[in-house]
């Protein structure tokens, strides 16, 4: 029987040692019952409230067949809402059993439905308790004219001015009255140093330079709290049932909550820079259209690893999009390329070195040759008790308090790494065996091909969900007055739409 291990957690206040020890439970239950771990899947700081927005548990169903078994720690960690029982009910139709180790669930038992169910009603009923119960709390806070979360630039958490803080807004109020925009404005501010809203925050992801960007700049001009007018609950954040990204909803005028605080800006410096902007600019005026051509969110800057952005008329260049928005300071890189040169010297070497007759001859020629090793190569023996053993003399040494668990869980990290590289191994070579049809991968591969070839020649943003995979991030570099794309291309995509996700891996392809 093939086990595939699940785990989660949902916040940055949980640790990430709680994936190790949830898959050590899992693992453990598994090696008891004598089931082959075939693969451990992970969700980190996601919640469990929807299934479309963590790619872990999507990658953990998509691997399951008749006769595989799906372990979790207990069912929240699989989901926590009422889709839990028609999920387990889909698994079940598809011939997975289902085990919960810590709650005892088991979608074999008889009374499997009544069990998700309540667990289910019981998780989203909880999670809604607790949404109100920090909702009414920070209303009631509100209401006081105490600080309900958020630190605001210029002042501090207590809702104190932070003068040194105030003195750069009131300078950007003052500039863009006078007529600067807000790329001037950002950039003065990044070559003099200034430390930018977010240069404290703990980010791991996306911009965490602590630059001026435009998008600040914006955020400053369009915040009412300068003024003295706080106001709290204007909006709703809702989360997608079935993606689980979050949207945000304005709430009509007679709900919000309108308290004074203190005055960094005057009323009528604030009318002024209104009526003088371009209203488009606040609340996000710009946004919502998604990227609009080909290479968007393709092409990374090498000096920065921020985006390239489409710029000038009509989009017609492509340059580093922290450069155009904070300045030099920011980022030196102040090549550009035209947008329809770059798009056709990058996506030459796709229909070229992937999707041309020579290439698809290559590539089929390469799943015979791969098919032939793994039916007659011997097989090499995969020592998984021995990552065992050293996985388990590690959690000994961290229970006896001899090791701090966050010091070694790079080390642990690694070993299930190997781990399941070595299973996926034994499971390749015993999964593919000697029959392979050879026209059928011909016919598989083509159509693969085929179909990619008309994504690429469709509609931008077709064509760019297409070369995403194919290409990944691409860095480009300055060199004399022009930039380098450093193209690499990635054909597992193709691979796996024809069918051949096993085939070839452990760094063949």
């Amino acid at each position: 029987m093939k086990a595939v291990l699940y785990a989660r957690y949902s916040t940055d206040r949980q640790e990430e040692s709680s994936i190790i020890d949830q898959l050590r439970r899992c693992r453990e239950f598994a090696t008891q019952r004598g089931w082959a771990v075939a693969e451990e899947c992970t969700d980190e700081g996601i919640s469990g409230a929807a299934m479309g927005n963590r790619p872990g548990v999507q990658r953990a169903l998509g691997m399951l067949g008749d006769g595989d078994v799906l372990i979790v720690v207990d069912t929240t960690r699989l989901s926590r809402s009422q889709d839990l029982a028609p999920l387990v009910t889909r698994l079940r139709h598809r011939g997975v059993r289902v085990i919960g180790v810590l709650d005892c669930f088991d979608s074999d038992n008889l009374h499997w439905r009544m069990q998700a169910g309540l667990s289910g009603i019981m998780s989203e009923e909880f999670r809604a308790h607790i949404s109100a119960r920090t909702s009414s709390a920070l209303d009631m806070r509100a209401r006081e004219g105490k600080p309900t979360g958020g630190k605001c630039y210029g002042y501090s958490r207590s809702c104190k001015v932070i003068e040194c803080e105030a003195e750069i807004v009131r300078e950007i109020f003052s500039r863009t009255l006078a007529g600067q925009a807000q790329k001037t404005i950002a950039a003065d501010l990044n070559a003099r140093g200034v430390p930018a809203p977010g240069a404290t925050w703990k980010r791991k992801k996306r911009r965490a330079d602590g630059f001026w960007m435009v998008s600040a700049i914006n955020a400053i001009l369009a915040n009412e709290r300068y003024i003295g007018r706080v106001v709290w609950n204007k909006s709703q954040w809702k989360r997608d049932p079935d993606t689980g990204k979050r949207q945000r909803i304005e709430r009509p005028e007679s709900e919000w909550i309108i308290t004074a605080g203190p005055v960094i800006v005057d009323r009528d410096t604030w009318d002024k820079v209104r009526a003088a902007v371009n209203p488009r600019r606040f609340h996000g005026g710009n946004r919502g259209g998604g990227p609009k051509y080909v290479l968007s969110g393709v092409l990374v800057c090498s000096e920065c690893g921020g985006r390239l952005i489409a710029t000038g008329k009509g989009g017609s260049y492509y340059y580093c999009g922290t450069h155009r928005h904070g300045g030099p300071a920011a980022c030196a890189m102040d090549i550009g390329a035209r947008r329809d040169v770059a798009e056709e010297l990058i996506l030459e070497p796709i229909r070229r070195d992937l999707l041309g007759s020579e290439a698809v001859d290559y590539a089929l020629e390469c799943i015979a040759r791969w098919q032939r090793e793994e039916s007659t190569t011997p097989a090499k023996p995969v020592d998984v008790a021995e990552i065992d053993r050293r996985i388990a003399k590690l959690d000994a040494q961290v229970a006896a308090g001899l090791l701090d668990r966050e010091d070694i869980a790079p080390s642990l990290a690694a070993l299930y790494d190997r781990r399941s590289a070595a299973l996926a191994a034994a499971r390749r070579r015993t999964s593919n065996g000697a029959s392979f049809d050879t026209k059928s991968a011909v016919i598989a591969y083509r159509e693969a091909v085929e179909e990619m070839r008309e994504l690429i020649a469709g509609p931008a943003a077709q064509a760019r969900a297409a070369i995403h995979g194919l290409l990944g991030p691409v860095e480009c570099k300055p060199d004399s007055s022009h930039l380098v794309a450093m193209v690499r291309l990635n054909p597992v995509p193709l691979f796996k739409a024809a069918g051949f996700a096993q085939i070839g891996s452990g760094g063949r392809i």
